[in-house]
């Protein structure tokens, strides 16, 4: 996106978040196979052999006792439609090497999983587009390890319905996302019942209280306008100095960002400060640097960058901004060495390398030598449940995933 008009939030926000797939899937590297083949997430140990096609970084067989580890997790597809499914695997070596002894936990922040046999399991893509954390937790005694990755959600193509239909399950999928929207249908008249009913004084505390969830799930249903008034009642029942607006004053800018309501949205970011969503920040951004607002930009795509860890577009704009304002490169270059473990360096080297929009940032990094500094991506454990207790004896240990 070079240009001002396709930076626009109402016109490219998916896309926006697209562009950071790249560089935010985690674990170790993305192998990217082919076209339309899924990425493998792999740890290549010093010293593995590259025999597979295309130089891939086979992992090195090692002894039963070497400490358990992750080598591979598997998503396919990676990028689905609202609704779609992906085949999640997960491979394992070391510990005991007694496959019996070992136990997988299956999260997701969003959407839902399904068929969590060990060591596979389903994912089923909610219906907001979006970028979605998944992970798994392996367990062999006392000892665990973790991994997580992302997975792109977006809006259906025409040709993903023609796909849909033609799949075995379309019936089951289609039942199963229409009792998701019934659901939803279902709390939003819920919450709107509650929020109508203000006839004593108890009513209208309620009726408060289930406004701002209402607003909240109007947002993330993806009814900007609704929500927007929603925020706007809210937001008119505290005075203006009440420090209680600035998480409406949040959640009105994203429906505003959301609707393409530029200036508003930013008048209405700029009121509610560090209480913005982090996408929020990266739209402002987005739409400060558009309007040669470049000092203000900076800063909205740092607070975006700190506020979410695996999306890496923040970050490199913010180190493009830096270069453009005059800052030394070496502090650039810092910047990137300091901040390569949350999205790792080989996934960093190939965006600089073949996005020419930071083609200044990848001649500064290599002009300055450090390349080599910069640091494999160490896997940010969260959303992820804690270690189960050790069964009390004469008991079964159930393990179930956070919702």
């Amino acid at each position: 996106m070079t240009s001002a008009d396709s930076q626009r939030p109402g016109r490219a926000r998916w896309v926006v978040m697209g562009l950071g797939l790249a560089a935010v899937l985690g674990g170790g590297f993305a192998v990217w196979r082919g076209a339309g083949e899924p990425p493998v997430l792999e740890h290549a140990p010093a010293g593995a052999s590259t025999s597979r096609a295309g130089g891939v970084p086979a992992p090195a067989s090692r002894p039963a006792g070497a400490p358990l580890r992750i080598v591979r997790f598997t998503a396919s597809p990676h990028d689905v439609p609202v609704g779609g499914r992906v085949a999640l695997g997960c491979e394992v070596e070391g510990g005991s090497g007694e496959a019996s002894a070992r136990r997988f936990t299956w999260v997701a922040a969003r959407g839902r999983l399904e068929q969590e046999n060990g060591p596979t399991a389903a994912w089923v893509a909610p219906k907001t587009p979006g970028l979605y954390q998944v992970g798994v937790l392996v367990q062999e005694g006392d000892v665990q390890v973790k991994q997580t990755l992302m997975l792109h959600v977006h809006v259906p193509t025409p040709e993903d319905l023609a796909a849909l239909m033609k799949e075995g399950d379309w019936k089951q999928a289609r039942e199963q996302t229409l009792a998701e929207r019934q659901a939803a249908e279902a709390k939003l008249a819920a919450l709107g019942e509650v929020v109508a009913k203000r006839e004593t004084r108890e009513d209208r505390l309620r009726a408060y209280y289930a406004l701002a969830d209402l607003a909240a799930l109007q947002l993330d249903e993806g009814r900007y306008e609704e929500a927007l008034r929603s925020y706007e009642e809210l937001l008119g029942s505290h005075l203006e100095t009440d420090p209680k607006r600035k998480p409406f004053l949040a959640g009105k800018a994203s429906a505003l960002f959301a609707l393409g309501r530029e200036d508003e949205a930013l008048r209405v970011y700029a009121q509610a400060g560090e209480e913005n969503l982090s996408m929020s920040h990266y739209y402002a951004g987005l739409l400060l640097e558009a309007r040669g607002q470049l000092p203000e930009a900076l800063e909205a795509y740092r607070r975006a960058a700190e506020a979410n860890r695996w999306f890496a577009d923040p970050l490199l704009r913010q180190a493009q901004l830096m270069l453009r304002l005059g800052r030394p490169a070496q502090e650039v270059v810092e910047l990137l060495v300091t901040a390569s473990p949350r999205f790792g360096r080989e996934l960093l080297l190939e965006r600089l390398a073949t996005d020419v929009q930071f083609a200044a940032v990848n001649q500064a990094l290599t002009a300055s030598g450090r390349t080599a500094e910069l640091e494999e991506r160490r896997p940010i454990e969260t959303r992820l449940p804690e270690p189960p207790k050790p069964p009390e004896p004469g008991r079964t240990a159930v393990i179930t995933p956070e919702p």
